[in-house]
């Protein structure tokens, strides 16, 4: 009888261990980086963007809108005109399409700095 109480006592407390989930795997990935520690080399600032325009007159500002909206192909036969002052980029004129509208405004956001964008621009078709 004790022999039958011993067996069935450890069938119990071999299911009951072999029930028992892993808490985590054997071997974890060490992390990336260090912890408590910010990278002390810094990514080189981005050459080609514009200089900031809160630091260019506003004739600059303009100058430069006007430049990369007369390189840029979409917009070579639209008549797009630019008038900047210290706290606006207005843009007047006529374009074809929506992607030539869209261009343009995108063109003088990328150069207007703190400026307040002025959508004077009619679309053929649209007015």
């Amino acid at each position: 009888m004790k022999r039958i109480l011993l067996v069935l006592a450890l069938a119990i407390v071999t299911s009951a261990f072999a029930r028992q989930q892993p808490t985590g795997p054997p071997y974890t990935t060490p992390p990336t980086f260090p912890k408590n520690k910010t990278p002390t080399q810094q990514m080189p600032p981005d050459t080609k963007a514009p200089a900031p325009s809160s630091s260019l007159s506003t004739t600059q500002v303009q100058r430069q809108i006007q430049e990369k909206i007369g390189a840029e192909p979409v917009l070579a036969n639209t008549n797009v005109g630019v008038k900047v002052t210290g706290k606006a980029v207005t843009l007047t004129g006529l374009v074809d399409t929506e992607r030539e509208h869209e261009m343009a405004l995108r063109i003088a956001q990328s150069y207007a700095g703190d400026r307040k964008i002025v959508d004077k621009i009619t679309i053929r078709g649209q007015a």
